[in-house]
């Protein structure tokens, strides 16, 4: 199986997490130097210039007595330049890079780190959050503005991450690493940052309201997204780790290979040696009870009743169980590339492969429909199409777990471009599916993801015959009565589009 990309990576084998790290002081420096390539780029070029010819002219009359003033302006052409940009990439670099071995934190002018410091896991002592007194202003401009997190090291002085250097997202993404990779290390407060986390992510929501109350003028889309940013955002939880045995002592969790919100997915093996995908969902402790056990009855039949399912473009369910109040899929694993990662290595898809790759997702939608009960598929993206080595397509990933997790909490789990409004809105139907397939033809046409909860249209953007823009367009109608209405309808679209294609 394709591995998802839940967590911002810069590098995909080495399992790397990169969080944005900047500060006023790096960015300042930084663009008064790009700003001033004249003042350390030209004019030492053209000494330089003045030096070398003056050389030349020197050699020519054999004339030695100015040739170290010469070289002096050769110097300075080359030497000044040489330093700024090197300045200019180590002040380039400002993320904070963390894997399972150690973090990486980027130079810090204002405290003097002119190097990136690298820092072991194993070398760190206690991890603590260290709060700065109470300020109302601080909480206008940033609710982390002087908070820090300590690292006390063994050898060395502590190393504090500021925290105003990270958006909320990102300092959430740093308290699941620390769980993740740190997690045997002594710990002081880290749940007092989790709490004011949700509560400055609470008051965003409340303030969105109250901002649609007053009747300010925001847009539709604006709201939307607002509400969208509150309800897919990712929540921290303690992930599996890597050894772990389960199933009875049949399946050994190798890696994971991607986390985001209240759910994770592991690469496993079992008893056999053969491969398999681990899709991991939690309901959050403070949840109802009644809810929690209304979401896992909806998880074990929804699960039951996709390991029946027989088809060569779905990814087989092998098993669901529960284990430590944590809900799980069995998924065979698939080897190939996913359509977003095909897409960001080779560029947007032309159009004749689109509509043959249509076609096989139709057909995939169209199966899914046609079961008794009917499935909805729920999480159709790019993400979670499988392109094999021959070409084939195949669906991975079901939504049956988000749709646990959102009975359960009241929220959603998933991308919010390929998200209709009704499923946004807790009420997913058979042309929900119909909706994100809109959207992925729209992200293979365009190479861009479309824009949440609106009416799709690739001709905006690229070239493509009117024929597939129409179906594109009718795909993502907001409306359920005007949206396609079947799969079997979109695959009728495409043979017609195909065939005039061909005349």
């Amino acid at each position: 199986m394709a591995e998802l990309n839940a967590l911002d990576r810069r590098d995909e084998d080495s399992q790397t997490i990169c969080l944005d790290y900047s500060d006023q002081a790096r960015q300042s420096l930084l663009t008064s130097l790009r700003m001033s390539i004249v003042v350390w780029g030209l004019i030492p070029a053209v000494i330089s210039a003045f030096g070398l010819f003056n050389l030349l002219i020197s050699i020519i009359s054999h004339n030695e007595n100015d040739r170290l003033n010469d070289w002096a302006l050769i110097s300075i052409g080359l030497i000044i330049p040489t330093l700024v940009l090197i300045a200019i990439r180590n002040l380039s670099k400002a993320h904070l890079l963390l894997d399972k071995n150690g973090l990486e934190i980027p130079p810090d002018l204002l405290s003097t780190r002119l190097k990136a410091q690298y820092i072991p896991w194993h070398s760190i002592n206690k991890i603590a959050f260290h709060q700065s007194e109470p300020d109302k202003q601080k909480k206008i401009e940033s609710p982390l503005k002087s908070d820090q997190i300590v690292l006390y090291l063994k050898q060395q002085q502590p190393v504090a991450i500021k925290l105003d250097r990270l958006d909320i997202a990102s300092c959430e993404k740093l308290l699941v690493c620390l769980d993740v990779f740190a997690g045997g290390v002594e710990r002081e407060s880290l749940e007092v940052l989790s709490n004011l986390i949700k509560t400055h992510l609470r008051d965003q929501a409340n303030q969105s309201l109250a901002a649609l109350a007053r009747g300010n003028v925001l847009s539709h889309t604006e709201l939307w997204e607002d509400e969208l940013k509150r309800r897919f955002r990712a929540a921290a939880f303690m992930p599996l780790e890597p050894g772990v045995i389960m199933r009875n002592g049949s399946l050994t969790v190798l890696r994971q290979l991607a986390l985001g919100g209240l759910s994770a997915v592991y690469l496993g093996q079992l008893e056999n040696n053969s491969l398999v995908v681990l899709k991991e969902s939690v309901v959050p402790d403070d949840a109802k009870v009644e809810l929690k056990d209304k979401a896992r009855e909806m998880f074990a039949r929804e699960a039951s009743l996709l390991i029946k399912l027989q088809h060569p473009n779905i990814v087989p369910v092998l098993d669901y169980f529960v284990e430590n109040s944590r809900s799980y899929l069995l998924l065979d694993y698939i080897s190939g590339q996913d359509l977003r990662q095909y897409v960001k290595q080779s560029g947007r898809v032309r159009e004749g492969l689109v509509l043959q790759w249509a076609h096989q997702i139709a057909v995939i939608i169209d199966y899914l429909h046609k079961q008794e009960p009917p499935i909805i598929h729920r999480d159709l993206t790019p993400d979670n199409l499988v392109l094999r080595p021959d070409g084939t397509i195949v669906a991975i990933d079901f939504g049956a777990a988000n749709e646990f997790i959102g009975n359960a909490t009241g929220t959603f789990v998933g991308k919010q471009s390929y998200i209709s409004p009704e499923q946004f809105r807790g009420k997913a139907c058979l042309q929900s599916d119909i909706y994100a397939f809109g959207g992925t033809l729209y992200y293979l046409l365009t190479g861009e993801d479309p824009e949440a909860l609106s009416q799709s249209e690739p001709a905006e953007i690229i070239e493509v015959s009117p024929q597939l823009n129409d179906l594109v367009k009718c795909c993502t109608d907001l409306e359920l009565e005007t949206r396609i209405k079947s799969a079997s309808e979109i695959i009728e679209s495409l043979q017609r589009i195909s065939q005039e294609k061909v005349l």
